[in-house]
């Protein structure tokens, strides 16, 4: 299974329970980092269904990586 790093355009490979590469999980403000972890369950990426709650959490994170394309910097 390939996955990539979530961050929009980020072509590097990384392992599939990883959220993204080393650059991008540290770009990210601690209290988003923290979010992601606290709603991942083991396994997920395997059976590909991930919690709402994980969902709701990638969701905020991508509209934090927009804010900062717009120049916001609030996580």
């Amino acid at each position: 299974m390939i996955h990539t790093c979530h961050w929009p355009a980020c072509p590097k490979r990384v392992p599939p329970a990883m959220w993204g590469c080393r650059e991008h999980w540290f770009t990210l403000p601690k209290p988003l980092r923290d979010l992601i972890w606290n709603e991942y369950r083991p396994g997920q990426e395997l059976t590909k269904t991930p919690s709402v709650r994980y969902l709701e959490a990638a969701a905020r994170v991508r509209d934090w990586i927009s804010g900062q394309a717009r120049g916001k910097e609030t996580p």
